[in-house]
């Protein structure tokens, strides 16, 4: 009697320490699932926030080129720079997408791209769309003169 008691009394603690050790994993395991979560989901709000960005710019891309922009100028540039949707690109976001672009393609230098004096011809701080058209059309015009002279 007294080691059948001892036996169930052994097994009864032994049970709740394998349960506790259990809830513990559980939560640790459960702890970095969640954190896991997070941040996929948050991978995921940024990539739709960045693929909604494209869209927008793409669709002001088509419009620009129903309202009358030739077809050489590329003006998805300008829409993807423009990162708050105000129509006119400020010098942070310019550089911002300056350096974007440069990451992008690695044979690049910065000297390769035109300034942000280039394209801001009033000097207001801010580049708008008649401006990026204006720069482009002369970029293209250094573009075939060098070719040109090649």
């Amino acid at each position: 009697s007294g080691g059948a008691l001892g036996w169930f009394l052994g097994g009864k603690i032994h049970s709740k320490r394998a349960a506790t050790t259990l809830k513990k994993k559980h939560s640790k395991e459960r702890a970095a699932f969640v954190q896991l979560y997070r941040e996929q989901v948050g991978a995921l709000q940024e990539f739709n926030k960045e693929s909604a960005r494209i869209i927008q710019a793409m669709e002001s891309s088509i419009i620009a080129r129903q309202n009358g922009v030739p077809a050489e100028i590329d003006t998805v540039p300008f829409f993807m720079a423009d990162t708050d949707g105000s129509k006119k690109i400020s010098k942070y976001e310019f550089d911002r997408y300056v350096k974007e672009y440069l990451s992008n393609y690695p044979g690049l230098k910065p000297e390769d791209i035109p300034r942000w004096d280039s394209f801001d011809h009033d000097m207001s701080g801010t580049i708008t769309f008649d401006e990026y058209q204006q720069q482009m059309v002369k970029e293209i015009r250094k573009a075939q003169y060098r070719v040109a002279k090649a």
